[in-house]
């Protein structure tokens, strides 16, 4: 699915941002993987420094769908790599947003897959297979449900009650 740019699709929905049915997360992501737009409706999962179920999901079928990983802000740990990610792309992700960290920067970026995290981090996570599939998620200054849409481009992110169109 082609990604509408975000600050058309800001501008184009002013009134939606305003009644807060359109969010802005905030610009604390760093850039990650090939794809540098993506957008589709939204997966969520909450974890905190473990990634069993961050796994679980990627390995579901994606159907361009953009996973959001509640990782607590966490940055003692990486909660997906390369395996994982080239794993969510295969399976037909279209992009993934992780309140976290990722490590594997090199393999990530060698992927087509659109992939945003706080930061870095070599460190590998839990495997004790805690947290929460399919739950509301507060990531980004924002609340993020399941089914909503996100939309991602080098200008931000932004996430939606419903589909939008410039």
């Amino acid at each position: 699915m082609a990604a509408l740019p975000t600050a058309e699709l800001s501008d184009a929905n002013a009134t939606h941002v305003a009644s807060g049915d359109v969010r802005v997360l905030h610009p604390v992501f760093k850039v990650y993987g090939q794809a540098t737009a993506f957008s589709g409706p939204i997966v969520t999962v909450k974890v905190f420094e473990d990634n069993v179920l961050v796994r679980e999901l990627v390995e579901t079928k994606g159907e361009g769908r953009v996973l959001v990983v509640d990782g607590g802000g966490s940055l003692r740990c990486a909660l997906m790599g390369g395996n994982l990610v080239q794993i969510a792309y295969n399976m037909g992700w279209a992009g993934i947003v992780v309140n976290g960290c990722v490590r594997d920067v090199d393999d990530i970026n060698a992927c087509n897959i659109g992939v945003r995290a706080l930061a870095s981090h070599p460190l590998r996570s839990n495997k004790k297979r805690t947290g929460e599939k399919n739950v509301p998620v507060y990531v980004g200054g924002t609340f993020i449900r399941e089914g909503e849409w996100l939309y991602a481009d080098n200008d931000g992110i932004l996430v939606s009650k419903f589909e939008l169109s410039n």
